[in-house]
């Protein structure tokens, strides 16, 4: 039987052995990826997100304290870390005067944004047949498009919920808030993103059940 998350932050402690949290990253790497890539739509700055989140959970492990789950610690970390990133990547933005020319040719890339929004431009478009059959990588890119529509409180919960299974519970101690408010936003963030996707998934409803697993 493998041990809990909790033994082996326990065992970490009296030890300091890093095969020990070398165990407990490998656990865990892969979800807070999801978790990033699905939040900052850019694998750069996912594997960023990553990366800082096991040096803060490294760094942090003898604050943690066991009246929650370490998974909703670990998660709450990482949500940390990706709102930061955003409010970095936001300040960049800001600080930048951006010259755009609407009746410029276009589609040479000089346009594009350096955090990867291009992605919500290229679909307004609408240059995607609706009715056509889409591969994985054409769902990924426009779930995340829509998903980046959404206000951010709904957007992570949603992520939280449907791609990664956490329970109410689970979630409102990862983003702060009462469960009531979980699932007013689980509820809301659904409504608008079924909105969003229906004109591309509207030929196939199994896809749209489900937006989140599109990959």
């Amino acid at each position: 039987m493998e041990p809990t998350d909790e033994e082996l932050v326990e065992k970490f402690r009296a030890t300091a052995d890093m095969g020990i949290f070398k165990t407990l990253v490998r656990r865990y790497q892969s979800r807070i990826f999801a978790i990033a890539l699905r939040t900052l739509g850019n694998n750069e700055e996912a594997e960023e997100a990553v990366q800082e989140t096991f040096v803060k959970v490294h760094q942090n492990l003898p604050k943690y304290r066991q009246n929650s789950l370490f998974s909703s610690w670990l998660y709450r970390i990482a949500y940390n870390q990706c709102m930061d990133i955003m409010r970095m990547k936001q300040r960049r933005l800001d600080s930048q005067t951006i010259a755009f020319d609407p009746q410029g040719a276009g589609g040479s890339g000089d346009d594009a944004s350096a955090d990867g929004r291009d992605l919500v431009f290229q679909l307004a478009d609408n240059t995607l047949n609706p009715a056509q059959s889409l591969d994985a990588q054409e769902q990924f890119e426009i779930v995340q498009a829509s998903l980046n529509k959404l206000p951010e409180s709904q957007k992570i919960v949603l992520i939280l919920h449907d791609m990664q299974d956490l329970s109410y519970l689970e979630i409102s101690e990862i983003v702060g808030t009462n469960i009531g408010t979980v699932r007013s936003r689980l509820h809301y963030g659904r409504l608008k993103l079924r909105e969003l996707l229906a004109p591309y998934f509207s030929a196939d409803s199994s896809s749209l059940s489900s937006p989140l697993t599109a990959r």
